[in-house]
């Protein structure tokens, strides 16, 4: 790609794309996105390997959690790639490879890998070639895709962020990989995305007592509209004697028919 296109260029792009209406919280990840990856994608030292793919699909996926309908996600996913030239289900299939190819190395594994291992596998080993090269640009995908591979490959519980970055953290070291940046990018990550779980967890909270309020209000109107129904018997039985009620209201005679 040549020609970089502004990064108004690339929203108009995606909304020509993807016409969905966007919760503001989720709208928010959308953007920074496509600003992200504007800004990367056309700088000549870049190159997009399988360890981009897999921290951009990572990132995505993560911020993204929670969106409804579910169905709808991907297509937003396809339209950011779209707005920036990037083949969406080409980028899927090279992360399921890369996370397919780690899967089971274990921790012993994993500080073995390096550029001269020829056990370490191909997606992490060639991203680590390019680290040793002159001019290799990093950025913060890469960091967040290769802490991802490191959990697939460690089988690092999802849910157990520190070790998972821990363990990257340390493979950075190991390697020479801008380890400044690369521990603040993996603690930025972390950190967004605990603000993000909390973010959407005080919606839901908000979302269900709206839920609750109204219920409650159905339930009081109906109780009002019942309460009203009571109090306002039939006409016809207005004048009948508490004597006469007991033979049912087809049977009733007034009090002063009598004698």
């Amino acid at each position: 790609m040549s020609e970089r296109p502004t990064i108004s260029d690339t929203k108009r792009s995606f909304h020509a794309c993807c016409d969905r209406v966007i919760a503001p919280a989720y709208r928010q990840v959308v953007d920074e996105l496509l600003v992200e990856l504007n800004l990367l994608l056309f700088q000549k030292r870049f190159h997009q390997d399988a360890v981009f793919a897999t921290g951009l699909c990572q990132t995505f996926d993560s911020f993204m959690q929670g969106y409804r309908p579910e169905t709808r996600k991907e297509e937003i996913f396809q339209a950011i790639c779209s707005a920036l030239g990037l083949d969406a289900e080409a980028i899927r299939a090279e992360v399921a490879r890369a996370r397919e190819s780690v899967a089971g190395q274990m921790r012993h594994g994993v500080r073995q890998w390096s550029s001269s291992n020829q056990q370490t596998p191909v997606a992490v080993r060639q991203f680590l070639e390019r680290v040793q090269q002159p001019g290799f640009h990093y950025n913060r995908l890469q960091a967040v895709g290769l802490m991802t591979l490191v959990e697939v490959a460690v089988g690092i519980d999802p849910d157990d962020a520190t070790a998972a970055a821990r363990a990257a953290k340390q493979l950075a070291a190991d390697v020479g990989l801008a380890q400044e940046r690369f521990g603040k990018d993996v603690d930025l990550y972390r950190t967004n995305l605990e603000k993000m779980a909390q973010g959407l967890e005080a919606m839901e909270e908000a979302v269900a007592a709206e839920q609750r309020r109204r219920q409650r209000q159905r339930e009081e109107k109906e109780k009002g509209v019942s309460t009203a129904n009571t109090a306002s018997p039939d006409p016809s039985s207005h004048d009948s004697s508490s004597d006469d009620a007991d033979n049912g209201p087809l049977e009733a005679t007034p009090s002063n028919s009598s004698g």
